[in-house]
């Protein structure tokens, strides 16, 4: 079944490493983008037919800076018009600071069933220089209260190589979201853009060299297996059974398609992105034709080296088996040169039908990945 994903393009303010395609949330705006996303919704499923979803995920952005009536609504919207099936999961993405008592109700009635939480870091200093507009005091009570509310299934997000971090700090902040007992953890290092004010500014700060992040990484992926979760993708840990549905269908490049300012979809063979600027974006949902832009020209070996760098962020790996079946070449002997310098390097084992990342080559899968696409 298909997956479906609903960018929100507003935040309470810009954080001082984000790039993503956001803008301060503002009523007027908010209001224009909920009609346009209507629209395209609208147009898309004249378009699709009789099609079910099995995930829906509202991501951003906060989605939840929308509040409960906007929220609701588009809730509405999506499950009348795509089937979401009984079981599929239902996840939206969360700031401690805008998840209030009536947007909690809110999602827990349009059919949210898992909770992606921003947290960060539960350094209170820290979260000011990220920019964060929660303290870590906020971020503990907005995740006991959607306990509270019925939700049973709550992710929490993570970071390291912060300005200033040590390994113990980034030790502390482990231990405090595992005393939440999350169901679920995504991990990210701190990478910086060009164009956001963090790199800007960045001779201010003295962020933690390769050698220290790399410790923090696996400091933290030791902790959370021990802790029972299981380390499904590069930057991601779930208690078994909760691993996020929806993420596993684009790291499986399995079929999705994208709602919003600058989403993606990959639907019938075709890959497609919408315009990330708002005020393209609503003018090209005013035409109600969907999808709103053309399609990527086809590449196939584009398709093939693409899935070959999503499949490795699986620890997992590749099943060259499939791959096979799917593309009509073995990955082992496509990648041949290439896997036999990683695994000299100790980045890559292939071990029968599968090719992984090793423990080292997770930390550094960038590098893999560039020479593999």
């Amino acid at each position: 079944m298909l997956g479906v994903y609903v960018h929100v393009p507003f935040c309470a303010g810009r954080c001082s490493y984000c790039d993503f395609a956001t803008a301060p949330y503002d009523e007027r705006a908010a209001a224009r983008y909920v009609r346009a996303l209507m629209g395209e919704v609208g147009a898309a499923s004249l378009s699709l037919g009789d099609v079910r979803a099995d995930t829906l995920y509202l991501g951003g952005g906060t989605p939840t800076a929308l509040g409960a009536v906007r929220l609701s609504e588009a809730l509405a919207e999506f499950t009348g018009r795509f089937a979401v099936a009984p079981e599929a999961e239902v996840t939206c993405e969360a700031n401690p600071e805008s998840l209030t008592g009536e947007v909690l109700e809110a999602l827990a009635d349009g059919g949210v069933n898992r909770l992606s939480l921003g947290i960060q870091t539960f350094d209170d200093a820290m979260l000011k220089t990220l920019g964060r507009r929660h303290s870590a005091a906020q971020a503990e009570d907005a995740y006991w209260r959607a306990r509270a509310e019925g939700f049973a299934d709550v992710s929490i997000d993570l970071m390291y190589g912060l300005p200033g971090q040590s390994l113990d700090d980034c030790a502390r902040d482990l231990e405090r979201g595992l005393a939440l007992k999350p169901d679920h953890v995504s991990l990210y290092g701190l990478t910086l853009a060009p164009n956001v004010k963090m790199y800007r500014e960045r001779a201010a700060y003295e962020f933690p060299g390769d050698d220290e992040q790399a410790a923090m990484y696996y400091k933290a992926v030791d902790t959370l297996t021990a802790a029972g979760f299981v380390h499904y993708e590069t930057s991601n840990f779930a208690r078994p059974g909760r691993e996020c549905r929806h993420n596993l269908k684009y790291w499986r490049d399995e079929e999705y398609i994208g709602f919003g300012p600058s989403a993606a979809s990959h639907w019938r063979g075709g890959r497609y992105r919408n315009p990330p600027d708002l005020d393209e974006y609503c003018a090209a949902a005013a035409t109600g034709r969907w999808p709103l832009a053309n399609p990527e020209p086809s590449d196939p070996y584009r398709e093939m080296r693409t899935a070959a760098v999503l499949g490795l962020r699986l620890t997992a790996g590749i099943d060259a088996a499939a791959f096979e079946d799917r593309f009509g070449v073995n990955p082992r002997a496509y990648y041949q040169k290439e896997l036999a310098e990683f695994a000299a390097a100790g980045l890559v084992t292939v071990d029968g039908n599968n090719v992984r990342l090793s423990r080292e080559g997770l930390f550094l899968a960038d590098e893999v990945f560039a020479a593999l696409i």
